[in-house]
């Protein structure tokens, strides 16, 4: 889960290429989707792609399917869910989250809708977009406080933080994040660490700048983020090489599974049942010898 390429729903040209582009999750955007006369027909269009995307082989490639809904503080955030759920996608991102009591309320309308449609009970995951407001900002370690099963993450977005914050810039002049969007974006990997779920970093605003993706995508990755998100398709193959195994780190990962294979004895294996006599040593339950 390195790649979370965001599309906007009403985008069906853009939606018919995201397949092919690498990601391993998808995010259709419906919070971005005006409130018209045109959007129950993108919502439902919305659930036929995660319908016909949710087979592997006829998506090609295995990738997430996830779906952005607006925020609980904004009219229509149910109709979003509603409609997106009849494509039964992996999971639901939910922006401008304020504390455990949306992540719950959304868990509960999850419960219900999943039973109406057969689906499988915890099959919906959800990943809140935290710290957009000041007050979220300074009530994030509250979110441990309620864990959900279904929590499978936390995101940030800077855009949204500034926006939030009233602040005119998220970056300062050597293109460091300034203190309130440092914070957020601690904040949001430190949640996660703490919680043993996934953490993932904001898009690079600038989708043409490919060399400054890829150095955020590594910054990202060795800050331990497990994941960004793409606003753009040319941005997902940045993220992809920055997240995978350089060299160094696959020749250590391939020892270390030889090591594995070559001493099978040393990996504890539960007995069908006791031997007749205790042999004259056995090693303690659990110990691994690494040579």
């Amino acid at each position: 889960m390195r790649s979370w390429l965001v599309i906007e729903g009403n985008k069906p040209a853009k939606l018919a290429k995201a397949p092919m582009v690498g990601a391993d999750a998808i995010v259709i955007d419906l919070a971005c989707v005006p409130v018209d006369d045109d959007a129950p027909r993108v919502r439902e269009e919305v659930a036929e792609w995660l319908t016909n995307f949710s087979d592997p082989l006829v998506a090609k490639k295995a990738f997430a399917r996830w779906v952005r809904i607006k925020p609980m503080d904004a009219p229509h955030w149910r109709e979003d869910l509603v409609a997106a759920m009849k494509g039964a996608p992996d999971g639901v991102i939910l922006p401008k989250v304020t504390g455990p009591t949306q992540i719950r309320m959304l868990a509960s309308e999850l419960y219900e809708i999943e039973q109406k449609l057969a689906l499988k009970h915890n099959s919906t995951k959800i990943i809140p977009q935290i710290g957009e407001t000041a007050e979220a900002a300074l009530t994030l370690p509250s979110l441990t406080g309620d864990p959900q099963p279904r929590l499978t993450g936390f995101a940030w977005n800077a855009e949204n933080v500034a926006r939030g914050l009233g602040a005119k810039r998220s970056r300062r002049e050597d293109g460091g994040w300034t203190d309130t969007m440092r914070h957020v974006r601690a904040m949001t990997l430190i949640l996660a660490k703490a919680m043993g779920v996934m953490a993932i970093d904001t898009a690079t605003a600038d989708a043409a700048d490919v060399d400054l993706g890829l150095s955020d995508a590594r910054e990202a990755r060795q800050d331990g983020f497990t994941g960004m998100f793409a606003v753009h398709p040319r941005q997902v193959s940045a993220i992809n090489e920055a997240y995978s195994l350089s060299a160094r780190e696959r020749a250590e990962a391939e020892a270390l599974l030889g090591l594995f294979a070559s001493k099978p004895a040393a990996v504890p294996v539960e007995p069908a049942e006791e031997p007749a006599e205790e042999p004259a040593h056995r090693e303690p339950k659990g110990i691994r010898a690494l040579g």
